[in-house]
């Protein structure tokens, strides 16, 4: 008797795209990678990933391209997509130019800063209303390479980044050698760093998404592999290998 391999069931999945200094697409981060390759295994499907910028993935979900991975929550969102439970968490850091004088505990001491925020990143309903209200938003490209560029220069005060480091020196120390390895500063910038404060600006929750006109199956599963994954220890031990 002859055996039939089992077809998996092909997904298309929408990621948002970074790029590194030259401009090309950068590789999709190896924590997320084993990420995927967990929910691929956990679900019996195989992700087809697609690879836009990030306002083109969110338009193209709402549209029922496919399943989106990486977003987080906010209501304007909530009108077009369907989230799962969080599957992980990012740190979003607050990041100024080490003589900066400025002070950070809370959302108010950005009133009056230029803030560089990814193009299409949002942070949730009640910091969107503070955009260009509290503060003023320099909308960026995904590298950090672009912001931290603007920050060295006083071209912005303030830039967030997003990170799976916990521990804002860690995050500090990578950033200060990101500047030195790329060699991002320009002679007048030498002696200049980055500083990150101690307290992140949020923690955001990370999410699958699909269409909000869609069959919940998938999304009901994926929340099925998270409770499994997360009982298990399955998922929590991904985030420290």
């Amino acid at each position: 008797m002859q055996l039939t391999a089992h077809a998996k069931t092909i997904v298309p999945l929408l990621l948002a795209e970074t790029r590194d200094e030259n401009g090309e697409i950068a590789p999709i981060r190896p924590e997320n990678q084993k990420i995927l390759h967990y929910f691929e295994h956990a679900l019996d499907m195989e992700f087809d990933v697609r690879r836009y910028p990030l306002p083109r993935v969110i338009e193209n979900i709402g549209k029922g391209e496919g399943m989106g991975f990486g977003l987080s929550k906010n209501t304007e969102r909530l009108k077009t997509m369907r989230y799962s439970d969080p599957v992980f968490s990012d740190f979003v850091w607050v990041v100024v130019r080490d003589d900066s004088k400025m002070e950070f505990s809370s959302i108010r001491d950005l009133k009056g800063k230029s803030v560089g925020i990814v193009r299409g990143i949002r942070f949730g309903d009640e910091i969107d209303s503070k955009r260009n209200v509290l503060f003023r938003v320099e909308e960026d490209q995904p590298q950090n390479s672009s912001r931290l560029k603007k920050l060295l220069s006083g071209r912005m005060d303030v830039m967030l980044v997003n990170s799976r480091m916990s521990n804002a020196k860690d995050l500090e120390a990578e950033l200060n050698k990101y500047l030195s390895d790329k060699n991002i500063r320009t002679e007048i910038q030498v002696n200049f760093g980055v500083k990150v404060f101690a307290k992140p600006f949020l923690v955001d929750h990370i999410h699958f998404t699909s269409s909000i006109d869609s069959a919940p199956e998938v999304i009901n599963k994926i929340n099925a592999a998270i409770t499994r994954g997360r009982k298990s220890g399955d998922l929590p031990a991904l985030w420290k290998n």
